[in-house]
C-alpha cells in the first residue's frame, strides 16, 4: 500500500510538472491577439450590455490583464482564453474565439470590486489609442496616476446609462468633448510611458516594460 502511495505520488508530480511546463509553453507563444484574424475594432469583452473593443490595435498589443479597480464597476465577461495560474482550468478553458485572443486575470493586489472591473491593455508608449466604443465623449480629466496623461470618459451609444473610461492616455488624438467616437476608428491619443511611475503590474504578463491603458465601465452618476 506505501509503495502504491508513494508510486502515485510520483505519477502526479511529474503530471503536474508537465501541465505547468505546457501552459507556460503556451502562455509565451500566445499573443493577445492574432492580428491576422482580428480587426481593428475586435471585441475584447462586455459590460453592461455594450461590446468593449480594443483600444490598441491588433498588431500593436503586448498583453491583456483583467484586475479589480474599485468597487463602482461593472464587471467584465472577457472573450477569449484565460492564461492564468490555473494550469488546469487554463488547458481546460473553451474560451477561443476566432479572433484567438488571450488573456490574464491579475492577482487583485488590495484593490476591491469585481476580479475583471478593469482590464489592462498592453501596448508601447507612443501607441496609438483609439476608442474602445462607439459614442460620444462626456469628459477628458487628468489622470490621478501619471502626470500629462488623463482618462477619457465616453457615453456609449449602446446604453447610455454607463460610462466608459480609458486612463492612461496622452490625448492629443482627435476627440475632444462632446465629439462623437467610433470603436476602432476615432484617435484618442496616445499610450502614456507609466512605466517609470507605476511599475505596471502587466509587465509579469509581458516581454516588456508593462506600458498600457486601461478600460472600465462604470453607471453614469
Amino acid at each position: 500500500m506505501a509503495v502504491s502511495l508513494l508510486l502515485l505520488g510520483a505519477v502526479a508530480l511529474v503530471f503536474a510538472v508537465f501541465v505547468q511546463t505546457k501552459a507556460s509553453d503556451t502562455a509565451e507563444r500566445a499573443v493577445p491577439i492574432d492580428p491576422n484574424n482580428a480587426g481593428p475594432a475586435a471585441v475584447l469583452a462586455e459590460a453592461s450590455a455594450v461590446s468593449i473593443s480594443t483600444p490598441i490595435h491588433p498588431a500593436s498589443l503586448t498583453g491583456l490583464g483583467y484586475h479589480p479597480e474599485g468597487e463602482s464597476l461593472s464587471a467584465m465577461e472577457p472573450r477569449g482564453k484565460n492564461l492564468s495560474a490555473n494550469v488546469v482550468l487554463g488547458l481546460l478553458s473553451r474560451g477561443e474565439t476566432p479572433e484567438r485572443i488571450h488573456y490574464y486575470v491579475m492577482d487583485a493586489a488590495g484593490r476591491g470590486g469585481p476580479q475583471t472591473g478593469a482590464v489592462d491593455v498592453g501596448a508601447a508608449s507612443g501607441t496609438t489609442v483609439f476608442a474602445p466604443v462607439t459614442g460620444t465623449v462626456t469628459a477628458i480629466r487628468p489622470d490621478p496616476m501619471v502626470q500629462s496623461a488623463n482618462v477619457i470618459e465616453i457615453k456609449p451609444d449602446a446604453n447610455p446609462d454607463v460610462r466608459v473610461s480609458v486612463a492612461l492616455v496622452l490625448s492629443d488624438g482627435e476627440a475632444g468633448v462632446n465629439d462623437s467616437v467610433t470603436a476602432g476608428k476615432t484617435e484618442l491619443g496616445t499610450v502614456a510611458d507609466s512605466a517609470d511611475v507605476l511599475d505596471p503590474q502587466l509587465s509579469s504578463y509581458t516581454a516588456d516594460a508593462g506600458n498600457h491603458v486601461t478600460v472600465t465601465v462604470s453607471k453614469s452618476g
